[in-house]
């Protein structure tokens, strides 16, 4: 049984442990889980704003409910119904207050919560009180565009209110209980006509009292601070009040009012950051004479003394203390660069000991927290991360700030860090309980062990005469009186399972108890199974490859780690571990190799048997397949292969591998065996695997081979022409001379067997080639087709200027035909047509584009002259058709007039013309119309010009 010591490092407070502050909520839905190391960031949280915000968990460090100080949410992130800002039911805080909200806890009552929270004194609302602000004609706030009732504020400076949560109501959800809601404090004097326009600054903060079961909440207004005191009877309204320097005048309110303020987790020490003293309530910047500063506290009476100037001259904002309050920081801008200072507490001359600290980015100062791991964080703003320092106690230079999240900052996600973070009851931090590990030193907030483990609480310090007293879950352990503690696994709950652990030492000396608390979650070990693992032997030395990472040693159980060792002493120290499980070469036939199999918390361990079979089978297998496609790439049809294996012993189990070393380590298995396509042209080898149950008997090379492809001539259309009947043709397969022997031969329709077959018949022939040696074939395809010369008429269409002739094909003509004019041997077009021909004669030529023969004929095409001179010169003396004969004029009829309509004379189309003369008298030059008649009903008419 495994034993582990757990020092517990505790520290003085009564009723608080450090898992209050545990859940953080702030900024754009930011958030931050402390219970986890490193803390994680959240994305469920519903805040929106841009300071002031709180939550609170239970001292377990579960999430109790947030809130910005109008609205409070429950740890499910619903509204409580009485926390509701938006349905009117909301508390007094203002999201853009610096400390909007502070939840405390009842000293004795754990269902009993008080939310604190301080408004944001506005200058525009004290402008129109008693009446709600702002008191602008835009209804804007005059130092933030935009802004407006209800959305940013709600017309009013509230001052310092509380409200009571009951974790009782809701189903122990909790909420606000609506009679003891929005309970006003008077940190103001109520007779000052100014005073009570604002009533408070934005500061407020919490620490216990010296009596262990009280707790202090403050706040400061111009030049007085207001401590209030909680014990079991509830809050005291009636504050303690210390009245001391700086005073920060209301009259430059809200601006003045920014800053935190922080009491040291022990209780004796306060620091205040003023933003500034001067600010022009007309919108400027804010002038840099704020500053920092630090005052004992008295946390038995309340009372705050001893005013002392940390650093001056600056716009302040973001105060802290270390845990140990050995070192103060702030945050400040000048010269619109900002800064982070450290102070040593422990010096003899606090505010000349100030140190900046390097590595700050940006122009504004923002939020300091200190987190229950004991680091101190603060939002980079308007990004996703929230800079650290690291080691808070040190000196400045040995602090080790950063803002990358690789050195720890802390990556919020999508969501974004802004001004603000959550301030808590500083006393928590003095709480916390350090669970230590021995080896590391590393600080475990929360334990985990696994099934079966023992383990010793023990304080560090031993005093002489302290009561010490146990308590598991809130219920004290009576049989537990001494100063450590040892918790045993309880195998009656099922695992997983927490428990909370508490001691408390009372040193009898009148000094408060000690208090200290851990968590401890008992984990299973994940579930396996020792397991054989059988291999081939491709060797011929008893070694193979095991992919060891291939086992399944778990069921379902996910999340696991693995890690394979060559023997479980190695595997328990963590060293040697093979390099290579997937690919592992065994060292000796048989073996064992352990794995390791590791949740987040707990580890089991299995062995593997590693054995190694001998080859059954020898022979490789050869399947053969014909080349379809002539690419060397075919399918092949595994079960061939199958047959032959199964024939050996049907009970063998077979799978199929591209690669030897697949097979070998059984990855990348073919699935598809009935159509298996080959990677490699024309021969590839790949590998059967056969095991017999577990055993593997052999890996067997299966030989694919694609015949050579059978190469004939292209299937094709092959011409005769009708003209060459009955002359035959030949045709063919495109076998090589050297080869035809190599063939047999088999044609379609016909039936013939040679290589070549001669007609004259016109159809589809096919000719089958096979390979007499591998019996593959392959199949010409030949299309006889016919084609002939053309036989054609022409037909003319109008004159000269608009005639076309057209080629009409004879039925008998059943080639395909191109047309040419007057040449036989080029300009060949598709149309069977040509137009706007010179009157004369011409030649038309078809040719068959198959080859068949050109067919020619002459045609003859008419035209009118335009115009003729009568002057007995020999030259144009009549008018005339122009391309006549005797065999293209008949029935054609001619008739002239002038240009009135009257008819002059009617010629013969063959005749010798007309003479331009009218009853045997010469006409004038002038135009003059003919109409053209022809016998297919067809007329044309135009002018013409004689001219003398």
């Amino acid at each position: 049984m495994k034993k582990i010591l757990l020092i517990l490092l505790l520290l003085p407070i009564a009723v608080f442990s450090q898992g209050e502050a545990n859940y953080w909520y702030f900024g754009t839905n930011a958030g931050v889980n402390f219970n986890t190391s490193p803390p994680t960031s959240l994305n469920d949280g519903q805040l929106d704003t841009s300071e002031g915000c709180s939550s609170i968990s239970d001292e377990s460090g579960n999430l109790l409910f947030y809130t910005d100080g109008r609205t409070v949410w429950n740890r499910n992130h619903q509204i409580m119904s009485n926390a509701n800002y938006f349905g009117n039911t909301g508390l007094l805080g203002d999201p853009s207050s610096t400390s909007s909200g502070l939840i405390v806890p009842h000293p004795t009552d754990s269902d009993i919560y008080y939310v604190f929270t301080v408004d944001e004194p506005h200058h525009d609302n004290a402008d129109t009180y008693p009446s709600q602000g702002p008191g602008t004609s835009n209804g804007e706030y005059t130092d933030l565009p935009n802004s407006n009732v209800p959305d940013d504020d709600d017309g009013y400076n509230n001052g310092l209110n509380y409200s009571v949560v009951d974790m009782s109501l809701n189903g122990g959800l909790g909420d606000v209980i609506s009679t003891e809601k929005n309970i006003h404090l008077i940190t103001y004097d109520e007779t000052d006509s100014e005073e009570i326009k604002y009533k408070c600054s934005e500061k407020i903060t919490a620490v216990k009292g010296s009596d262990c079961n009280s707790i202090w909440v403050l706040t400061h207004f111009i030049d007085k601070f207001y401590a209030f005191k909680i014990d079991d009877t509830g809050v005291n309204t009636n504050p303690i009040i210390s009245q001391t320097g700086p005073s920060i005048p209301i009259s430059s309110y809200r601006r003045a009012a920014l800053g935190y303020m922080k009491t040291s987790p022990d209780g004796k020490k306060i620091l205040i950051a003023h933003n500034t003293k001067t600010y022009n309530q007309q919108g400027s910047d804010d002038a840099e004479d704020g500053g920092v500063y630090l005052y004992d506290f008295n946390d038995a009476t309340g009372n705050v003394s001893n005013n002392l100037p940390l650093v001056e001259n600056v716009n302040a904002y973001g105060v802290e203390f270390s845990m140990e309050t050995q070192k103060a920081y702030a945050t400040v801008t000048k010269n619109n660069s900002a800064f982070l200072y450290q102070w040593d507490l422990t010096s003899a001359d606090i505010p000349n000991s100030i140190q900046s600290i390097s590595g700050v980015s940006g122009s504004s100062a923002t939020a300091l927290q200190l987190a229950p791991n004991g680091k101190i964080y603060k939002p980079v703003i308007s990004t996703a991360k929230l800079a650290v320092i690291n080691n808070p106690e040190l000196d400045a230079s040995l602090v080790d700030y950063t803002e990358s999240t690789i050195a720890g900052a802390i990556n919020l996600g999508s969501n974004n860090a802004i001004f603000g973070l959550p301030p808590f009851i500083q006393s928590i931090f003095s709480s916390r309980v350090n669970i230590i590990d021995q080896n590391s030193e590393e600080i475990i907030t929360n334990l985990s062990l696994c099934e079966g483990e023992s383990f010793n609480l023990s304080y560090a310090n031993n005093y002489t005469n302290a009561t010490y007293t146990w308590y598991k879950d809130g219920v004290e352990i009576t049989t537990a009186n001494t100063e450590s503690f040892t918790v045993n696994y309880d195998s009656s709950i099922t695992t997983p399972y927490t428990q909370s652990y508490k001691l408390e030492i009372d040193i009898n000396d009148g000094s408060c108890p000690l208090i200290g608390l851990a968590n401890i979650t008992y984990n299973p070990f994940p579930e396996i199974s020792d397991i054989s693992f059988n291999q081939c032997n491709y060797t011929s030395n008893d070694t193979s490859i095991f992919d060891l990472t291939n086992i399944e040693l778990t069921a379902s159980e996910t999340g696991l780690s693995f890690q394979y060792y060559e023997n479980l002493q190695d595997a328990e120290n963590e060293i040697n571990s093979i390099d290579n499980p997937s690919y592992y070469y065994n060292k000796s036939n048989p073996q064992i190799v352990i794995a390791k199999v590791s949740s987040e918390f707990c580890s089991s361990y299995a062995e593997i048997s590693l054995t190694i079979s001998n080859k059954t089978i020898t022979a490789p297998i050869e399947i053969n397949t014909c080349s379809i496609n002539d690419t060397g790439f075919e399918s092949f049809d595994l079960n061939e292969a199958l047959d032959q294996i199964n024939a050996l012993n049907s009970l063998y189990n077979v799978s199929f591998y591209s690669s030897e070393e697949d097979a070998i380590l059984m990855e990348n298995a073919i699935n598809n065996i009935s159509n298996y396509q080959n990677t490699t042209s024309f021969q590839q080898t790949i590998y059967a695997r056969v095991e017999n149950g577990s055993l593997c008997e052999d890996i067997i090379p299966i030989i694919l081979t694609v015949e050579d492809p059978i190469i004939l001539s292209e299937d094709e259309t092959i011409i005769y022409c009708l003209e060459d009947y009955p002359d035959e043709i030949e045709l063919d397969t495109g076998i090589p001379t050297n080869q035809i022997n190599d063939f047999t031969y088999y044609w379609e329709p016909t039936g013939e067997t040679t290589p070549t077959i001669s007609t004259n018949v016109i159809g589809n022939y096919s000719v089958t080639v096979t390979n007499i040696e591998t019996g593959c074939e392959k199949i010409r395809l030949i299309d006889l087709e016919a084609s002939n010369r053309a036989a054609f008429t022409t037909e003319l269409d109008g004159l000269i200027g608009e005639n076309k002739v057209s080629i009409i094909l004879d039925e008998s003509s059943i080639g395909v035909y191109e047309y040419s004019l007057d040449n036989q041997f080029f300009n060949y077009q598709d149309e069977n047509y040509f137009i706007n021909l010179t009157p004369g004669s011409h030649t038309i030529y078809v040719r068959d584009i198959n080859g068949c023969g050109i067919t020619s004929k002459e045609i003859l095409v008419l035209g009118v002259m335009r115009f003729f001179t009568p002057n007995n010169d020999g030259i144009n003396d009549t008018w005339h058709l122009l391309g006549r004969d005797a065999t293209n004029t008949d029935g054609i009829e001619i008739y002239i007039f002038d240009r009135f309509g009257k008819l002059i004379t009617s010629i013969d189309p063959d005749g010798k013309g007309w003479d331009g003369t009218y009853n045997g008298k010469n006409l004038p030059s002038n135009d003059y119309w003919y109409l053209i008649k022809f016998n297919n009903g067809k007329a044309y008419k135009n002018n013409f010009t004689l001219k003398r």
